[in-house]
This record gives structure tokens, sequence and C-alpha cells, in this order.
């Protein structure tokens, strides 16, 4: 994991993550949990949002683990972390196959108990909760998240 300069000579710089996870579940939320806490530390995060980030981001690096990337032969995770203003800006990557939890996850029965409720969905829900913004998008073989969260002021 390291801590980098984003951008142009000549552009203000952007400070950010930027981290490729090993694929295996334990030891990719460990380095999760390590960007997060460097980050919050480098941008001065407060409040709740470090751990809600750590919270959506676990969500969706464990879906990418656990579905996403099983049967692929040269599995890829990547992590970004920036700041863009008042948002932070967090990007998920894999090369699985194509999917947009937004759009293909089972919507959850929230108003149910959790003992009736189906299993799925709920985690993606939660993301969208947390986040001002959720969006997917597909970039050649790659599967892209991007969330945005705002600061506590």
């Amino acid at each position: 994991m390291y801590y980098r300069c984003m951008g142009g000579r000549d552009t203000e710089k952007e400070r950010g993550i930027d981290v490729l996870l090993r694929p295996e579940l334990n030891t990719a939320l460990t380095a999760l949990a390590d960007a997060v806490e460097e980050f919050a530390a480098q941008e001065s995060l407060s409040g709740a949002l470090p751990i809600n980030l750590n919270l959506v981001l676990d969500e969706l690096i464990t879906n990418s683990v656990s579905y996403a990337l099983t049967n692929v032969a040269d599995p890829v995770l990547r992590l970004r972390l920036r700041r863009d203003g008042d948002m932070v800006v967090a990007e998920v990557e894999d090369n699985g196959a194509a999917f947009d939890p937004f759009k293909e996850a089972p919507k959850p029965d929230i108003e149910q108990g959790l003992d009736e409720r189906p299993i799925g969905g709920l985690g993606v829900f939660l993301v969208m909760q947390l986040s001002e913004t959720a969006h997917y998008e597909r970039d050649g073989d790659t599967n892209r998240i991007i969330l945005q969260m705002r600061m506590e002021s």
C-alpha cells in the first residue's frame, strides 16, 4: 500500500490511496482497513465517516472476492481513495464477470424480520444508504464501482 500524489504538474495535486489487494478475503479486508485508516489520518477524516467508509468498502470487496473473482484465472482487485473537495471518492475495481450490483442485486425486503428475509441485497442497500452517490461502470474487462461520501463538517 502506498500514499501517492495523483495529477499533473500544472494542476493542483490530489492525494490518495491506490492499492492492489490480494483477492483472499481476510487479507483483502485487513489491507482495506489499513488503507482506510491511513487515508483517514492523512485527510483528517472525523466522526462516522471512516467507519462508514470501511463498512461500505468491506461489503463491496467481500462481494468481489466471494463472487466476482472466484473463477478468474488471474484475479485483480484494486482500491482507490481520494478527496475531491468535501467528498471522499472511493473506487473498487475487479476483473470478474460484468455485474452491476445497483441494478442486478436483489432488492431487500426491509419490512420483513431478519429470519424471514431472503439472503441477498441488504449489503448493496447499505452501500447506497451510506453513500452520497454510488455508480457502476464496465471498462473493458473491469468492473468499477465509484462511491462518493460527504465529509462531516
